[in-house]
C-alpha cells in the first residue's frame, strides 16, 4: 500500500507531503491546480519517464519519493530529475528499471493511456488470463512453446550441417583436433605468466628471500619477547606488551618459515621457464583464434565435439532431433489446449458479469461479449487471443472496442472489468485518473459505488471532477495551487478531515462556487453515500 508520496521542485511543486490512506483517496482540485500532476509523481517513483524539462524553473533538481508498506515492510522508491537522474531503492543507487520491476508489483496506474491499452488484443488476452486465474497455465505454455523452439533450431542445425560439404566437416575436425591438442584451461594463461615472472628473476627472489629470512632473525624478536616476559614477572603491568612481543615473534618465526618454503620451490632451471614460454605461445594463438579467451575457446571446443560427433552419425542425430521436436510440439499443444479451455470458459463468466456491471454505470442497452481469435500459429502466450467487443446501443453490432467506444465508454468498461476481475488482481494498489471522463449524473454515482466497492479489497486513488463521486471518499485530498512567498504559483496537498470542509470542496465541485444551497446538497450527497 502507499503510505506517502513526498515531491519537491517538479514542475508546480516546490515541497509536497501526501499521504494516503487504505480504501477509496479522492484527489480533487480546480481545472488546473496539479491534480494529475500528483499522478504524474507517483509514476516517476514506479519508473515512468521523465526529464530535466520537468524540473521547477530555478531548481537544481526534481525529487519524487514513493513510501510503500509491502509484506509488512517498507520500502521506499526514489528518483532524481535534472542534468543527472538517479533512481534508488531503499536508498541504495538501482537503475530505473528495477523500479519499474518493483512497481509492477506493487500499483497497477489507469490514466487515459492504460484505456487506450484496453484496445490491444494483448491486454485484453492478459485481462482474460488474470479473470481465469489461469497464470499456472499460461507459464506453462510459455516453458512449452521455449522448449518446442530450442528443439527447432537443434533440427535447424543439424540440417545446416548436413548441407554443408565435406570439405567443411574436414576443417571442423581439424580445428577440434587442435583444440584437443592444446587442451586449454580457464585462467592457465594467467597462471602461467605469473610463474614465468617468477622463473624470470628466480636468482634474484632467493636472495631477497635469504635476505628478509636473515634480518627477521637478527632483529632478535624472540629475545625480546623473552627478556619483556622476565620482566612482567617482576611487574605485571607488563604482561601485555610481552604477549604482544610473543605474538609478534610468532608471526616472524611463520613468515620466515613460509619465505624459506617458497625458496625451496622455486624453479631457476631454464628449461622450465623455456617450456613456459612455449606454453604460452601456444595458448596466445589459441586465443587469438577461438574468442580472444581461454574461455572462449573452451567453450568451442565443447561445440565443436557436439558438431563433430553429430557428423560421425548424422542421420540418427536427425532422427532423434525430429522425434524430440515432435514430443515437443504435442506438450505444447497439450498446454495451449488446456489454456484455450480455461480461456473459453471464463470468456463466458467474464462477459456476463462485465455486460451485468456496465448496466450498473448507466449503460443499460449496451452488450460486450469476448471472442478468442485463433492466431496462425501457437505463440508464447497460447493458441488463441482475446477480442472483446462491444455495443453500446441496442441493434447495433458487435464490433472491436476500438472501433466503437467512446472515452467515457472506454473509462467505463475498464472499470467494470476491473471490478468483476477485483479477487483476481493481486496489485495492492489501483490508481484511476480521470476515469470519470465523459459521465455525469446517476452514471457517476454508480463509478463512485464500483470505486468504493474497490476500495474494500484495494487501496484505490482516484482523481475526479466529480462531486458524485468524491463524496465515497475515504480519504479526500484537495489538490490547490496558490501564489507562493516569491509570487510564484505552487501546487500543495491536503487532507480534508471534516464533513464540514468537505462540503465545502463539493459544493465547489457542483456549483462552481460555495453557495448556502450547494452545501446543503452537498452534505445529502455525503449522507446518500453513506447509506
Amino acid at each position: 500500500m502507499l503510505k506517502e508520496l513526498r515531491v519537491r521542485d517538479l514542475a508546480l511543486v516546490a515541497e509536497c507531503r501526501v499521504r494516503f490512506g487504505p480504501g477509496l483517496n479522492l484527489l480533487t482540485g480546480e481545472t488546473g491546480s496539479g491534480k494529475s500532476l500528483i499522478v504524474d509523481a507517483l509514476s516517476l517513483t514506479l519508473g515512468a519517464r521523465g526529464g530535466a524539462d520537468q524540473v521547477r524553473h530555478g531548481a537544481d533538481k526534481a525529487t519524487v519519493e514513493g513510501a510503500f508498506e509491502s509484506g509488512g515492510t517498507m520500502l521506499v522508491l526514489q528518483r532524481e530529475l535534472g542534468k543527472r537522474s538517479a533512481a534508488r531503492i531503499d536508498g541504495r543507487p538501482a537503475p530505473a528499471e528495477a523500479l519499474r520491476e518493483r512497481g509492477r508489483n506493487l500499483v497497477a496506474l489507469h490514466g487515459q493511456h492504460e484505456h487506450h491499452a484496453l484496445l490491444d488484443s494483448d491486454t485484453q488476452t492478459e485481462l482474460l488470463d488474470g479473470y481465469a486465474g489461469a497464470d499456472a497455465r499460461r507459464t506453462a505454455v510459455a516453458a512449452g512453446h521455449a522448449a518446442w523452439v530450442d528443439a527447432g533450431n537443434k533440427v535447424r542445425d543439424l540440417e545446416q550441417l548436413r548441407s554443408r560439404g565435406k570439405r567443411e566437416q574436414e576443417y571442423m575436425r581439424w580445428q577440434l583436433e587442435e583444440l584437443r591438442a592444446a587442451d586449454p584451461h580457464p585462467n592457465e594463461d594467467e597462471q602461467l605468466a605469473a610463474e614465468r615472472a617468477a622463473a624470470r628473476h628466480a636468482a634474484r627472489l632467493a636472495e631477497l628471500g635469504q635476505q628478509a629470512i636473515d634480518a627477521l632473525h637478527e632483529d632478535g624478536v624472540a629475545r625480546a619477547a623473552a627478556a619483556i616476559r622476565a620482566a612482567a614477572e617482576l611487574d605485571p603491568r607488563l604482561a601485555e606488551q610481552a604477549s604482544r612481543l610473543e605474538g609478534l615473534a610468532e608471526e616472524s618465526s611463520d613468515s620466515a618459515a613460509e619465505i624459506r618454503r617458497y625458496g625451496e620451490v622455486l624453479d631457476t632451471d631454464p628449461a622450465r621457464l623455456e617450456a613456459i614460454e612455449s606454453r604460452l605461445a601456444v595458448l596466445d594463438g589459441i586465443k587469438r583464434k577461438y574468442g580472444g579467451t581461454l574461455e572462449s575457446a573452451a567453450e568451442e571446443l565443447r561445440r565443436l565435439e557436439v558438431q563433430v560427433g553429430a557428423t560421425q552419425d548424422l542421420e540418427g542425430a536427425l532422427a532423434e532431433a525430429n522425434a524430440a521436436l515432435e514430443i515437443r510440439r504435442a506438450a505444447l499443444e497439450a498446454e495451449a489446449s488446456l489454456l484455450t479451455d480455461a480461456r473459453k470458459g471464463a470468456a463466458r463468466r467474464m462477459q456476463k458479469a462485465v455486460a451485468h456491471e456496465l448496466a450498473g454505470l448507466r449503460l443499460e442497452g449496451a452488450r460486450f461479449e469476448i471472442g478468442l481469435r485463433p492466431l496462425a500459429e501457437i505463440g508464447p502466450t497460447g493458441a488463441e487471443g482475446a477480442e472483446m467487443m462491444f455495443s453500446a446501443n441496442p441493434g447495433e453490432p458487435l464490433q472491436a472496442l476500438a472501433r466503437v467506444a467512446s472515452g467515457g465508454e472506454l473509462a467505463r468498461v475498464m472499470l467494470a472489468i476491473k471490478t468483476v476481475g477485483a479477487d483476481a488482481d493481486r496489485l495492492p494498489t489501483l490508481v484511476f485518473d480521470e476515469v470519470d471522463a465523459g459521465i455525469g449524473g446517476e452514471a457517476a454515482v454508480q463509478v463512485g459505488l464500483r470505486l468504493k466497492a474497490l476500495g474494500t479489497r484495494h487501496q484505490v486513488l482516484v482523481v475526479t471532477h466529480l462531486a458524485q463521486i468524491a463524496a465515497f471518499a475515504d480519504h479526500h485530498l484537495l489538490v490547490e495551487k496558490s501564489p507562493g512567498p516569491d509570487g510564484r504559483n505552487v501546487v500543495s496537498v491536503r487532507e480534508l478531515t471534516s464533513d464540514d470542509e468537505r462540503a465545502r470542496e463539493l459544493a465547489r465541485m457542483m456549483s462552481g462556487g460555495v453557495t448556502p444551497k450547494a452545501v446543503a446538497r452537498a452534505h445529502e450527497l455525503l449522507d446518500e453515500s453513506r447509506r
